[in-house]
């Protein structure tokens, strides 16, 4: 691990440095050897100066005052290595003579002698300085020691200052010889203030070049920096405290200089790593972890957690500081969010090196250790947990050590002797993910013994109940000033987070019973039976049974009368479990009753018996009371005549209860929900129920919905007819009796049965035929397909309720109960939400009849979209995410019956779909949940085929509720989608996609080249199809009985001879859909270009045109409009993000002469220069279809020199000194910077030259019109406002402002624009007058530009009927609407009801299903303007080409001003000459011509490559089907073409 030694100077070995260090005494007696390129001293000397200084006399005193300072100021100084005081006075004597410099140099040094004043030193200091940096002085160690003893001196404080910069310039010199070095490094190391530390860390930063060089002082660095370290820190802090107290001030120096110091060590360490033994490691960390514990600044803590990563990397650290390195460090990463990723980076690196295992040792060992049940320390074992927890997550990955289970085990055990609520808590999040994840479940289930993992679930769960109240006030004073309510809020945050993990460790362990070794198994029975109050009601179900099978409850168990009661105390008594269950409690344990009484003694047999009727009394659910009396019975008909009376005092208790039960005056209504909503959960989870009335019961049950206050509603509609469709269960999928015995046989051998009604579908009649479905899906059914009984239920169905429901919300029954308030006079009633959702999760496991099942499937994801009615089941929620996941990926949910004709990938659409849902209550998972949540969507992709359109647009909602998991796998998911690109119902999907996911750079930021090049390859595959189509259109159209050639944006169609006006709508439907692909694969290819990073985009410029120039079928290279302005876009962002440029009215001033003006046709470009006839200034404006470009030229002109001859003579000559006399002309501008350019290439072939376009009116008109073509696409998309409970249009319309949650959606929608004067484009909104109002919401980035046209910013008068007619002018011709529905009813334009309180996109009715807003998607409220946004520009864009699709055309922005330039090179460029040799199609010149510029628009080729983008295709005939199950790599042929292709470029 340590670094390179390509960068860093080499440190020399400590013999090598002593040796240096001797030799340097040798050096000074001859003198200095000066370095080569050094000039000399006589050289930089004026001729009237010296080149020689007389030696300095220094006296007695200030000898003795040098020596004086010899200890380095460190604790073992330099006493192992002094030599003789006699030896010092002969070195300074061989080295007395300063050498160079001027000649006032040699009375300055006298000045500076310690016998005169200090004053007059500190002037010669002041005077020596400037000279050492501007002349070569040499010996200077002679120089400091004249002057070292003001060093330390501080009366006047000048002399101190004085002596500092004395030594700076000292140590600035280069070639230091290595005595100087060392006696230089002795005078900082000396210094005795620790107020000059900011200086003495100057000087040493000077001396060594930054930590680089440590030549001749090696051993003492160490030493040196720990203890300054040690001196800035107690600096600083003080320097806190006291800006603390002034509770003001700016940024200390104290600050600067520790930031400084902790840098210098980093910097020492990575250069000089081998001059730090062992014990100076050890010091310096000792040190690093001191102030980590001590400072209040996270940035101190930042900074020593680079020495502590510095030290790891570059040296060994010391096994004594192994441990309290670690606990530094963990506790670090647990506390300070912000310095997570650094400090496990460091632990990383430590884990990494050799004594990495060593280090997992000592982590478990600091858990082990017994704990501190006060103060600070007792935090450290939770740092280690969150440490040993992501070590577990890699499991030996990255070259990380592995982490014994077993071990980790009985060191948590251990850990948890102490009672720390807290620590707690990570305990058990580290044990949940222990048992969710699937790598760490393999590993726990190879441990035989689970006595830990039990005890340490049972004492966290045991703890957890016990609600410990806060920490003593001492506690929390020691480590900060915690504000008490704070406190209590982090306390029910570590509660919450307790319970839902103990919630998914028991449910978890329920799931790996299947899995586990009968001693496993009786450990994880043995924890249920202790925490039986808290397991779900299927685990403690397995539980009754296991203890039954396993006689636990007889008295061959030691312990059965204990777990008797426990069963009875934490399952039975608890009410709120489901009957069946309380009833097999009471079953088994009457099995019990019946071996006691037959083999144990009369006690026992009353205790048994006792145990469980004294559970009568309190028994309110009648079938278990039943059961309890009859039991009661048994027992009184055998038992002795005390026994007897026992039991008949039993049951008549419960009727003096009741009677002496004052009046009860709780509401009626909300006991009578509760039995009911009680008897529905039973009737729909029982089996023994016929299955049309457990689905009667589902159709109130899946109605529940619940307000924003948690009251309850029951909604009119199920909203399930979308999904519906996907199983054929509405009218439009599903046909009559009578028309299916035409297309089905029937199996004659079994008369009995009848025809299947899932084959009365007419396939024709779907609308969802040509996209979702096979056609001829049922061929050949004979002998297969049986005719079973009719479907139960279909959509919409019969009314499921006796009369429509109230549309008021309950006021006595809620979803969720806040806790009791004391002055409530209206009790409330909670339903147990969580109940109905354990039954739907048993249910999707168990596989039920298929009818239920299917009507499960279609509900459940309407139903979540209500997040108020399931605020009190998020573990449920969870754990139907995680059944969902597991279900989806081992493909064990249930399969569809053979007569439906439906396979596995219709129920996996419905799945996908309410995960779709499930992603709306992200905030409750934890990170591996939301990473397992993608993988599940990356996996429907190509899995099945109909399922990828739904991942697809889960993906996209992923975008922005989970940004994290997305980035994580998406590199995966882009290779996914290129794998499936030959599935025609996702093509536009994947570009709708790749156009959104463009836009979001924080998603992408670390894509690199080839990740690109995928997603430019998918756009190119899709334009290939689009382009072959269009061909075989083409010559299709020319045979007799060809239909007409379409053309790209929309095509003249004749379907009147058509017998069947079904097939003319759904043609006419999808045949526009490859256009759509046409014009969204451009848009990925123009997003992704931009979204390369600027250094990268001109490497991929030559590939991408390479793909966009296509062959046809006669050999030809074809270059679309569309590809031509894409080449134009490349080129001008290729090399920069700031190309929004403007005109300079005023360039000129009046003295640069005269404006002359003249415009060129460069290729298809034009080119205006504006240049003054006196000194050249230019305004050059380059006209190009993707924008327009300002640039000013300002010639450098000057006056002739004074012999040059006149440039004219006579009337000229005179003219020339006249200002409107034009001595600089535009040609002369273009000749300078394009004239070069002109000449022929390496061919032979001359380019086509620029053509300067005529000063006359159709000149200037045809470029004030080119001016006024905008530079990007405008869409306007309307915003409409629904406030509450309103339904009529006018009312609507009439709306001035909506709630803070649309204000809010309004302000991320865009940005405010005042209308008047606008010069962006409104979209026909007023610009003048302000009459459509004074301000909008506008959105712009480089290729479009939106404006919202928003009804209720526009002005309204409710009494004049110009105001509705006015906004509805707007909305009405907007072809995108946003709605707003704010009015808690539904919203429906015959397409996706919803009845909520969420935002829709809703296009109009008709349209095909092009986006994710096709179905409903839950987005939360910050990334709700950001979605619609992006749905909104898709949509408009298709709209676009959906609109033209009669014959007309969607021409771009771009495409337009291309063409203009088209029609003025037609007019103004004269035709070449034919030739009458032509030129083959592979020959240079040819191949210029085809590109240079378009062929004329009357040529028939012309219009195929200018044009191409008007050609239709069928939709029907895209792409080869693919069978389920069949491996799809499309893409992966193509893209390999693509990737060959590009690399021999």
């Amino acid at each position: 691990m340590s670094p390179s030694s390509s960068n860093v100077p080499q440190t020399p070995d400590r013999s090598a440095s002593t040796s240096a260090l001797l030799g340097a005494f040798r050096t000074l007696t001859g003198g200095r050897i000066k370095n080569p390129s050094t000039p000399s001293t006589s050289a930089t000397l004026t001729p009237a100066q010296t080149p020689s200084l007389r030696s300095v006399d220094r006296t007695a005193s200030a000898a003795s005052a040098s020596l004086g300072r010899g200890k380095l100021g460190v604790d073992d100084g330099l006493s192992h290595c002094s030599e003789s005081r006699h030896e010092l006075d002969k070195e300074k004597d061989a080295a007395g003579k300063v050498l160079g410099g001027p000649v006032e140099l040699a009375s300055l040094l006298d000045q500076l002698d310690a016998a005169n004043p200090t004053y007059d030193r500190i002037l010669a200091i002041k005077k020596i300085c400037p000279i050492l940096k501007e002349y070569p002085v040499d010996n200077v160690s002679a120089l400091w020691s004249a002057a070292s003893d003001l060093l330390d001196q501080e009366d006047p404080p000048e002399a101190s200052k004085a002596a500092y910069s004395l030594l700076m310039s000292c140590v600035e010199l280069p070639d230091l010889s290595p005595m100087e070095r060392h006696i230089f490094f002795k005078a900082i190391s000396s210094g005795s203030s620790p107020k000059n530390c900011d200086i003495r860390l100057q000087a040493m930063h000077e001396l060594t070049i930054g930590g680089r060089n440590v030549e001749a002082f090696e051993p003492f660095v160490a030493p040196f920096v720990t203890k300054t370290l040690d001196a800035c820190f107690k600096l600083a802090r003080e320097a806190r405290r006291t800006r603390k107290q002034k509770r003001a001030g700016p940024t200390l120096k104290e600050d600067e200089t520790l930031s400084r110091m902790f840098q210098y060590i980093v910097d020492v360490t990575k250069f000089n790593s081998k001059v730090f033994k062992e014990e100076d490691v050890d010091l310096l960390l000792t040190q690093t972890m001191a102030i980590c514990k001590e400072t209040t600044q996270e940035s101190d803590i930042d900074q020593a957690i680079r020495i502590f990563d510095t030290l790891i990397t570059y040296t060994h650290i010391p096994i004594q500081s192994l441990k309290p390195c670690l606990e530094v460090l963990c506790d670090v990463h647990r506390q300070l969010t912000n310095l997570q990723d650094p400090t496990w980076s460091s632990l990383s690196n430590l884990f990494k090196s050799h004594v990495g295992q060593a280090s997992v040792s000592a982590l478990l060992g600091i858990l082990r250790d017994a704990p501190n049940p006060m103060g600070r320390k007792r935090n450290i074992p939770r740092g280690v947990v969150h440490v040993l927890q992501k070590l577990l997550l890699f499991n030996g990955a990255d070259s990380l050590p592995k982490v014994p289970v077993s071990l980790l085990l009985s060191s948590l055990k251990v850990s948890l002797t102490v009672d720390y609520q807290k620590h707690d808590a990570d305990v058990v999040g580290l044990i949940a993910t222990i048992v969710t994840d699937r790598t760490l479940t393999q590993l726990l289930l190879r441990e035989t013994d689970w006595s830990d993992l039990v005890s340490i679930v049972d004492t966290c769960a045991h703890r957890e109940e016990m609600e410990p109240g806060p920490a003593s006030s001492s506690t929390i004073g020691a480590v900060s000033n915690v504000d008490s309510s704070l406190e209590t809020g982090v306390q029910s945050t570590e509660d919450s987070r307790t319970y839902d993990d103990l919630s998914k460790i028991l449910t978890s362990l329920d799931s790996l019973c299947e899995e586990t070794d009968f001693v496993q198994k009786a450990s994880i029975m043995e924890l249920f039976m202790r925490l039986a109050h808290r397991i779900s009601n299927p685990a403690a179900e397995g539980l009754v049974k296991y203890y039954a099978e396993e006689r636990l409850l007889h008295p061959s168990n030691d312990t059965w009368l204990e777990a008797c009661r426990t069963l009875l105390a934490k399952a039975f008594k608890d009410q709120k479990r489901p009957r069946a269950l309380r009833l097999l409690i009471v079953q088994t344990l009457r099995d019990t009753y019946n071996t006691v009484e037959g083999i144990c003694t009369g006690v026992e047999i009353s205790q048994c018996a006792e145990m469980i009727l004294e559970n009568i009394a309190d028994e309110k659910d009648v079938a278990v009371l039943h059961e309890l009396v009859d039991f009661a019975v048994n027992v009184a008909d055998r038992a002795s005549h005390e026994v007897f009376e026992d039991v008949v005092g039993l049951l008549k208790a419960p009727l003096e209860q009741q009677a002496a039960q004052s009046p009860n005056t709780h509401s009626s209504s909300a006991t009578k929900c509760r039995v009911l909503y009680d008897t529905l959960l039973l009737v729909a989870g029982s089996e023994s129920c016929e299955t049309d009335a457990r689905i009667t019961a589902l159709k109130l049950l899946f109605r529940l919905r619940s307000d924003s206050n948690y009251a309850m509603i029951v909604n009119p509609s199920s909203e399930g007819e979308s999904i519906a469709a996907v199983l054929c269960r509405t009218a439009e999928t599903a046909v009559h009796q009578e028309r299916i015995d035409d297309h089905v046989p029937v199996d004659t051998s079994k008369p009995e049965e009848h025809i299947s009604w899932r084959d009365k579908k007419d396939l024709n009649s779907s609308p969802h035929s040509s996209l979702t479905r096979n056609s001829t899906r049922p061929a050949n059914l004979t002998g297969r397909i049986s005719r079973p009984v009719p479907p139960l239920w279909m959509y919409p169905g019969p009314r499921g309720l006796p009369e429509e429901p109230s549309r008021k919300a309950s006021r006595y029954t809620f979803s969720y109960v806040e806790p009791a308030d004391d002055q409530e006079t209206n009790p409330r009633s909670e339903l147990k939400i969580a109940l109905w959702l354990e039954l739907l999760i048993s249910l999707l496991q168990k596989a039920p009849d298929w009818e239920l099942y299917s009507y499960i499937l279609v509900h459940l994801g309407p139903q979540l979209s209500n997040q108020s009615l399931f605020r009190n089941a998020v573990p449920q929620l969870k754990m139907l995410r995680s059944v969902l996941c597991e279900q989806i990926r081992a493909t064990t949910f249930h399969e569809p019956p053979n007569y439906t004709l439906l396979k596995k990938a219709d129920v996996a659409v419905c799945l996908f779909h309410v995960l779709t849902i499930l992603i709306s209550y992200h905030s409750h998972y934890e990170k591996s949940e939301e990473d397992e949540l993608v993988r599940t969507f990356l996996h429907g992709i190509g899995s099945w085929e109909r399922t990828s359109k739904w991942c697809i647009h889960a993906l996209t909602v992923c975008c922005h509720e989970l940004p994290l998991s997305v980035t994580k796998s998406l590199d995966t998911i882009v290779v996914k989608m290129s794998q499936i690109i030959t599935q025609a119902q996702v093509a536009i999907h994947i570009l709708e996609f790749l156009t959104s996911l463009a836009r979001m750079p924080e998603l992408h930021k670390h894509f690199r080249e080839d990740d690109y090049r995928t997603i430019f390859g998918v756009s190119f595959r899709y334009l290939q199809y689009v382009r072959h189509k269009n061909e075989d259109m083409v010559v299709s159209s020319s045979s007799p009985s060809g239909q007409k050639a379409l053309r790209h944006s929309g095509a003249s169609r004749d379907f009147s001879h058509s017998s069947n006006p079904k097939a003319v709508t759904n043609k006419s439907t999808t045949d526009d859909l490859p256009q759509y692909v046409y014009a969204l694969a451009f848009h990925v290819i123009t997003f992704w270009f931009m979204a390369l990073k600027l250094p990268e985009r001109h490497q991929q410029i030559k590939w991408i045109t390479q793909n966009l120039v296509y062959q046809n079928k006669a050999g030809q290279n074809i270059i679309e409009e569309q590809s031509q302005v894409i080449i134009d876009l490349m080129q001008m962002v290729a090399y920069s993000d700031r190309d929004e440029t403007t005109p300079n009215p005023d360039f000129a001033k009046p003295s640069d002469g005269d404006v002359l003006k003249k415009t060129w046709l460069v290729g298809h470009s034009l080119l205006t220069l504006e240049t003054t006839g006196r000194t050249g200034v230019t305004q050059m404006t380059s006209r190009r279809p993707c924008g327009t470009r300002y640039t000013s030229i300002r010639p450098l002109v000057t006056q002739l020199p004074q012999h040059h001859i006149p440039i004219a003579s006579g009337e000229t000559s005179e003219a020339f000194l006249e200002s409107s006399y034009p001595s600089i002309l535009p040609d002369d501008i273009y000749q300078s910077y394009f004239g070069p350019l002109n000449f022929p290439s390496a061919l032979g072939v001359l380019p086509e030259p620029p053509t300067c376009l005529p000063e006359d009116d159709m000149s200037r008109r045809a470029i004030a019109t080119f001016d006024r073509s905008p530079t990007v696409d405008g869409h306007k998309i309307g915003v409409i406002y629904i406030g509450e409970g309103q339904t009529d249009e006018r009312e609507i319309l009439l709306n001035v402002m909506g709630s803070s949650d649309y204000t809010a959606f309004l302000g991320d929608l865009g940005t405010l624009m005042r209308l008047k004067g606008a010069k962006f484009n409104t979209g026909g909104l007023d610009t003048r007058y302000d009459s459509d109002g004074e301000f909008t919401i506008a959105w712009r980035d480089r290729v479009m530009e939106i404006c919202y046209h928003i009804t209720t910013m526009m002005p309204t008068n409710l009494e004049g009927h110009e105001t509705y007619a006015n906004k509805k002018r707007h909305i009405g011709n907007d072809f995108v609407n946003i709605i707003f529905n704010d009015s808690g009813l539904p919203y429906d334009f015959n397409t996706f009801p919803s009845a909520f309180n969420y935002v829709q996109v809703v296009p109009k009715p008709g349209f095909p299903e092009i986006s994710p807003a096709a179905e409903s998607k839950m987005i939360s409220g910050k990334h709700l303007a950001a979605y619609c946004r992006l749905i909104a520009i898709n949509a408009s864009v298709f709209s676009q080409v959906w609109f033209e699709r009669e014959g007309g055309e969607s021409v771009s922005s771009w495409r337009h001003r291309l063409r203009q330039i088209v029609r003025l090179r037609e007019r103004y460029i004269p035709k070449p000459v034919p030739q009458k040799n032509d030129d083959s199609p592979s020959s240079p010149s040819s191949e210029l011509n085809r590109f240079s510029s378009p062929p004329a628009p009357s040529s028939r080729g012309s219009n195929m490559s200018m044009r191409e983008s008007k050609v239709t295709v069928k939709r029907s005939s895209n792409f080869t089907h693919v069978s389920e199950g069949t491996s799809r790599s499309s893409m992966a042929s193509g893209a390999a073409d693509m990737e060959r292709q590009g690399s021999g470029t």
